[in-house]
């Protein structure tokens, strides 16, 4: 169906309010208002046929109405009136006489026989020098409107008559009724129809002029699949990318072929092989648009996955797996950044890399708080330490070193202390990514990043459209990222929907997770005790999408020397030894299979 600018606006840019010949929809459908949310900042003018974003430093998309409809996959009211209105097109005056023995044995030596040019009605015209060319004339309602021409002596020379209208060669011999296929040139549309192939028209002029398409347009409506053989050079690479979008991605096919256009493959293989590729012709891919049959069947035993450390977690969880992302919480100082820290040392003990950021820690303090973690009680030096006036456990030189050591080219951080633009953050991600192949990413905070001064609504739509860049970026790169967000309670257990922002943010994510830290009046009421006697924390797991678990909860013991977690039913964890000092990498055991 063609649509004019108002139904077009009705059906996909409301809401919208109009100013003089404007329509101005409270978001741009190209970027949405950015991170902020910015309204009113696109116009499409009903009068010039013509859009723009305002927002020309992040977004700025400009264009015609019609390129606005082709982004959504609709066509729009034929325009060509007023594009064209007042241009006058004068009709080829050269006489033009029966093909003779030269051009016939041109054309019989590119593999046309007399009744395919005789239908395509080629003429002859002998030129100033005397010597003849070959005449292709262009018929619209029976009347010639262009004449082109070509020398036989040199096949890359050809031009057309003067003030000629150009439209498709050989369009008064299709038939809606069947797909029409459209070639680059003359000789191709000849090779098609020699071939059996009577619905083939060719462009005038290549890539060049494309007018063509507009003139035609109530024409090239009536077909619903258009196939489309180009030439197999960038040329033709580019006349391809300019016809779908004119066209209509939605109806087109590609014919694939290993020869430079279809005359040649009419050469070298004969009719039946042009006709065949015709057939066997693919439709364009459509962004966002796939058959479920032809989607990859996961056998999800064989995703990679870390392991976090938690037996109960990781039996719930099925592991982290790659291509998702978690969401952690929890109220402050509940123990959630030394938990991931933990977590990102499991991942490097099963031999995988990680990229951390860290944005209410110091490197150094960071540092300090992994290698205790690394070391473990078993290898903790006493040192008194003269602020706290008692001893405290710390990794001794030696230590440290075979730590660093083991660590180096799989443990990467955020060189700074603040994230100032989200969009770094995310880019130094991908670096890590591709360039040190790290496959777990902590995000701690998404607080402390700056988005973009955003506040109230708009930072929670911020927020959530950061979110959505890591969704994105786990499954384009297959990594896990885990992501701190605070919640909206500052005491007390917590729920899924206390986590502060957008609840797309919960939404977005494949699990989501809190961690519960009893406090010292907990402890001494007995509230939560009777069940959770003797533990100093609370894993919660409000949602895993994988295998649609959430409410689960267990106990956990916390030892403030090594700053590990552990079960409290598997005291013994905190004295496990990392591969650092076993030399075997602990692998994500069978506990975790689907």
């Amino acid at each position: 169906m063609n649509m004019d600018i108002y139904e077009f606006s009705t059906l996909y840019l409301q809401p919208y309010k109009t100013r003089g010949d404007e329509i101005l929809p409270e978001l741009c459908p190209f970027c949405h208002g950015g991170p902020k949310g910015e309204k009113y900042k696109f116009a499409l003018n009903t009068e010039r046929k013509v859009f723009n974003c305002m927002r020309k430093n992040e977004c700025g998309r400009t264009g015609t109405f019609r390129e606005l409809c082709n982004h959504f996959g609709v066509t729009s009211m034929n325009d060509s009136t007023n594009r064209y209105e007042g241009k006058t097109f004068v009709p080829p005056k050269t006489q033009t006489g029966p093909v003779q023995s030269k051009s016939e044995s041109y054309l019989t030596s590119r593999g046309f026989s007399r009744g395919t040019w005789e239908r395509r009605k080629v003429a002859e015209h002998y030129g100033k020098n005397g010597k003849p060319v070959i005449a292709m004339p262009y018929y619209e309602n029976g009347q010639i409107v262009l004449m082109k021409y070509r020398t036989t002596d040199n096949p890359s020379q050809h031009w057309r008559e003067p003030k000629g209208k150009p439209i498709f060669w050989g369009m008064e011999l299709c038939d809606p009724e069947f797909p029409l296929v459209v070639v680059e040139g003359e000789m191709d549309a000849l090779a098609l129809d020699e071939s059996g192939v009577r619905n083939a028209v060719s462009v005038p002029s290549g890539a060049s002029d494309l007018s063509c398409i507009e003139h035609c347009w109530e024409w090239l409506e009536k077909f619903r699949s258009i196939i489309l053989w180009v030439d197999n050079d960038k040329a033709g690479k580019d006349l391809f990318s300019k016809l779908i979008i004119k066209l209509g991605q939605f109806r087109c096919y590609a014919v694939e072929s290993p020869y430079k256009d279809a005359n040649e493959c009419l050469l070298a293989e004969g009719a039946e092989s042009v006709k065949k590729a015709v057939e066997l012709a693919k439709e364009v891919p459509f962004a966002g648009i796939d058959r479920l049959a032809d989607a990859e069947i996961i056998d999800f035993s064989r995703i990679e996955r870390v392991c976090s450390g938690f037996k109960k977690l990781d039996a719930t969880l099925g592991g982290f797996r790659m291509g998702e992302l978690s969401v952690w919480t929890g109220i402050n100082s509940s123990g959630k950044s030394v938990l991931l820290s933990q977590i990102l040392v499991e991942a490097i003990d099963q031999g995988v890399s990680v990229f951390a950021y860290s944005g209410e820690l110091t490197i150094p303090l960071f540092k300090s708080w992994v290698h205790l973690q690394m070391a473990g009680p078993n290898n903790l030096i006493s040192e008194f330490d003269h602020t706290e006036r008692e001893y405290i456990g710390v990794v001794s030189g030696e230590v440290a070193g075979r730590l660093e050591q083991w660590y180096r080219d799989r443990f990467y951080v955020y060189n700074a202390y603040t994230a100032k633009e989200p969009q770094q953050l995310l880019s130094l991600c991908e670096i890590a990514a591709r360039r040190y192949n790290c496959k777990v990413f902590l995000i701690d905070n998404l607080m402390t990043t700056n988005l973009e001064g955003s506040k109230g609504d708009n930072f929670y739509l911020a927020q959530s459209m950061f979110v959505g860049r890591f969704v994105d970026f786990a499954k384009r790169h297959m990594v896990h990222v885990h992501l701190v967000a605070h919640p909206r309670k500052t005491e007390g257990r917590l729920n899924k929907m206390d986590i502060a922002g957008s609840g797309n943010i919960t939404d977005r994510a494949d699990n989501v997770i809190a961690l519960h830290r009893f406090s010292r009046d907990e402890k001494l009421s007995g509230k939560y005790m009777n069940n959770y006697f003797g533990y100093d924390a609370l894993i919660q797991i409000f949602k895993n999408r994988f295998r649609g678990k959430q409410d689960v909860e267990f106990g956990v013991k916390y030892d403030i020397d090594s700053k590990r977690f552990c079960q409290a039913d598997e005291p013994d964890a905190l004295m496990k030894k990392y591969s650092w000092e076993t030399g075997a990498v602990d692998l994500c055991d069978a506990l975790v299979g689907v």
